[in-house]
């Protein structure tokens, strides 16, 4: 099965050294590999391939591009090829379980101090829903990092079309913030995004050509 770019990497925002080398990953779940990666300055990339489950459970990693022991630098891309048979739609609802702890999630609305936007994104508008001239939003939750890093995104509330979901979540998933704190504590925060999309007629095509005079009526 050709593999399918599930979600952007994020980048560290930690120093690095000048050389390192990349880790072995195979058989780790991809939240911590993402994790290891991070801490060396390395970028993740996520790629959902299908291979027999009884090989290589779910959500873990099967293979690396780079290999491990491979020379890189810092902000390089690491592509971590994840085991997922079948369509992976949602990131909540089949990935969010694998990622590991999230005993420090506090609520958006009880958190002293919530995370803070440094660079969103707006959600693109699906070419396919232009023939429904869909006008309507999607409202999700980017979950931001001790970091600021956005690690998942979520549907809470949909806009009836799966594209313009998705397309809501990608968004999200592009983010960066300032990190939320809690009595002085770095903590994992849920944050709310709304999105919006506006159906725009596309006026740059011809309209319907308009009839000229037939040469055989006589002139009035």
């Amino acid at each position: 099965m050709a593999a399918f770019v599930l979600a952007a990497g994020l980048v560290s925002v930690g120093a690095a050294a000048d050389s390192l080398f990349v880790p072995n990953l195979v058989g780790q779940d991809i939240y911590h590999a993402h994790r290891a990666l991070k801490k060396l300055g390395l970028v993740s990339r996520f790629e959902q391939v299908e291979t027999d489950t009884a090989v290589a459970s779910v959500f873990l990693v099967t293979s690396q591009v780079p290999d491990s022991g491979t020379a890189a630098k810092a902000g390089e891309t690491v592509v971590l090829r994840f085991n997922h048979p079948g369509m992976l739609r949602y990131w909540n609802a089949s990935v969010i379980p694998f990622l590991g702890d999230f005993e420090n999630t506090v609520s958006f609305y009880k958190v002293q101090k919530p995370p803070r936007p440094i660079a969103m994104e707006p959600a693109g508008y699906p070419v396919e829903l232009k023939q429904y001239t869909f006008s309507g939003g999607a409202d999700v939750e980017a979950l931001v990092d001790f970091d600021g890093a956005v690690l998942a995104a979520r549907v809470v509330r949909s806009s009836g079309y799966a594209a313009a979901d998705s397309s809501a979540c990608a968004a999200a998933l592009r983010g960066s913030f300032s990190p939320a704190e809690h009595y002085g504590q770095p903590v994992r925060v849920w944050f709310p995004l709304p999105y919006r999309f506006q159906f725009k007629e596309d006026k740059s095509l011809p309209g319907p050509a308009t009839p000229g005079r037939d040469p055989t009526e006589p002139e009035r």
